[in-house]
């Protein structure tokens, strides 16, 4: 009986028809239920919004899901990655796809992409999805991507990360990072928005199993809207490279933009620390301290930041988020002597932006007054404070970065 069945089964399977105009419908959006879901979505919830999603029989190069297209040649497929949502596309036979999308939406827009190759697309503002045409060789691939034209209001009044990338931070580990922003954390090769042209990123490092890097990967124009969200950036330079810098305080955030791949733009979020909170008012202490330090045991220090200290040979390390104008992190050195600290060691960069300079040098007197400054070995160095605690400041310009001593 299953022979008699089988040349059947595969008659119907190729009498199947090919796809007209009507296939795609008169609205820009993915068929045969599949605008339910986007990017970003859990398989389960994808599978619980469209029950006939399934596994193909045979698995290919990529992981993903697939729903019966009911005509010839077209094959719909959900592209998963770490059982995440990463895209939806239709995989066409032939090249004939571009004259029946016309004729159901009209003409394409084209345009040129971020490397400068043409672009056909087809986007609706109404639908919230956009549909790139890219024909190959032997067939067409039509990509369905959310859709909403980006303003300045996408970026808010504070730079902040948008939507779940807001909740996480730089040193986070892994596990946590996918517990609160699933999507761009399992989607490694960016995550699409709804938004046109933008795409989340998180970067892991794979050795220490933490988040490394939080950015958007944005289209050349949002530079002006950015600007209209945050006001003008600060022109610095980062690894010999042109960016702009946007520090808040108010959020802690500080947003970089800088060149990526061929016209676009990535927006790079990190934790900061301002200067001046870092050193706070208060001509005895540095305010990112809990106490004074100085004159602490070794043991007490390592219980007071346990979770930010490390040890090198016989001082320690209290690592916090870079300052404004660096982007390694802060590193607090406590140099020790009879298991007690006995001076404290910082350096604050200003060398991408050298108007920090002066800044910061206006920080320290309102912080410990007008200095003496003093010639040893050749090196100026600018005395703060003799005693109780000493606080000595010297300029390097070689790194272009004030070193701060305190003991």
């Amino acid at each position: 009986m299953l022979r008699r069945l089988l040349p059947l089964v595969l008659a119907a399977c190729s009498s199947a028809p090919a796809a007209t105009s009507d296939f795609w419908g008169q609205t820009i959006e993915p068929p045969r239920g599949l605008a339910r879901i986007a990017p970003g979505m859990s398989v389960a919830q994808a599978r619980a919004l469209v029950p006939a999603l399934h596994e193909p029989k045979q698995a290919g190069v990529r992981e993903e899901l697939i729903v019966e297209s009911g005509v010839s040649d077209v094959k719909l497929t959900v592209r998963v990655e770490a059982g995440t949502v990463s895209g939806i596309v239709a995989i066409v036979s032939g090249h004939g796809v571009r004259d029946l999308l016309t004729r159901a939406w009209g003409q394409p827009e084209i345009t040129r992409d971020s490397l400068g190759q043409p672009e056909v697309t087809w986007a609706s503002e109404t639908s919230g999805w956009k549909v790139k045409l890219d024909c190959l060789e032997r067939n067409c691939l039509v990509e369905y991507v959310p859709y909403h034209v980006l303003t300045a209001e996408y970026f808010g009044p504070h730079v902040v990360p948008p939507s779940d990338l807001a909740k996480l931070r730089i040193g986070m580990s892994i596990a946590e990072a996918r517990q609160l922003a699933p999507g761009p954390v399992q989607v490694r090769a960016g995550l699409a928005t709804k938004y046109d042209g933008v795409r989340e990123f998180v970067s892991i490092d794979d050795k220490t199993a933490t988040v490394r890097s939080i950015y958007l990967n944005l289209p050349q124009q949002a530079e002006d809207l950015i600007e209209e969200a945050w006001g003008a950036g600060a022109n610095a330079t980062f690894v010999g490279k042109g960016v702009k810098v946007w520090p808040d305080p108010e959020t802690l955030w500080r947003a970089t933009l800088q060149q990526a791949l061929g016209h676009s733009r990535d927006l790079v979020f990190e934790n900061y620390i301002p200067a001046a909170a870092l050193l706070g008012d208060q001509p005895d202490t540095l305010d990112v301290l809990q106490d004074p330090v100085l004159g602490d045991s070794v043991d007490e220090v390592k219980r007071l930041y346990k979770d930010i200290v490390t040890v090198q040979g016989k001082n320690l390390v209290l690592t916090f988020p870079p300052t404004e104008w660096d982007r390694a992190p802060t590193r607090v050195n406590l140099n020790t002597s009879g298991n007690r600290v006995r001076e404290i060691e910082l350096v604050i960069p200003y060398k991408p932006y050298p108007q920090a300079r002066n800044t910061l040098l206006d920080l320290f007197k309102a912080k410990w007054g007008l200095p003496e400054e003093v010639v040893e070995d050749n090196m100026p160095t600018l005395v703060f404070r003799k005693d109780d605690p000493r606080v000595e400041v010297r300029d390097d310009t070689d790194r272009g970065a004030w070193q701060i001593s305190i003991r």
